[in-house]
């Protein structure tokens, strides 16, 4: 790669424009629109370029691991927040119970505790209802309206 086409590449990440990149670039106005065209088929250049913006997607969004670090640091009291008080001091400021809990819930979301659940025996769900006629179970329910 040139470093003509190294600055275009840098320029259209920062732009999304390919003209507009090969004119900062150095490219002629004139052959701006194809050259740009044409540099983004290239396959080194489209590879740099696609590596580039996923480097800085990566570093700009906040991996699961960073946030299950921050959410840990709250519900253990590790986390402050620096607040202004009323006198106009800084102070750092400890996560408070509701904090706490919301940070707690989060975290459990994503772990659920796993319980065994052991049944011996017969279970028997008996029904009272079940040897009334029609007729018997419309004469209760019109009683619950009234």
């Amino acid at each position: 790669m040139t470093p003509k086409q190294q600055k275009f590449c840098d320029e259209y990440i920062k732009t999304g424009n390919a003209t507009q990149s090969a004119i900062n670039a150095g490219y002629s106005q004139k052959t701006a629109y194809s050259i740009g065209t044409e540099n983004l088929k290239k396959p080194e250049l489209k590879n740099y370029i696609d590596s580039k913006l996923k480097s800085i997607s990566d570093n700009a969004i906040a991996t699961a691991e960073e946030t299950l670090t921050i959410l840990t640091q709250i519900v253990r009291g590790e986390h402050t927040e620096q607040v202004i008080t009323s006198e106009g001091d800084v102070i750092d400021k400890y996560p408070d119970t509701n904090q706490i809990i919301r940070a707690s819930s989060e975290i459990l979301k994503r772990y659920p505790l796993v319980q065994d659940i052991n049944i011996n025996g017969n279970l028997t769900v008996s029904n009272p209802f079940e040897n009334l006629t029609e007729e018997e179970l419309r004469i209760l329910a019109s009683r619950e309206e009234e």
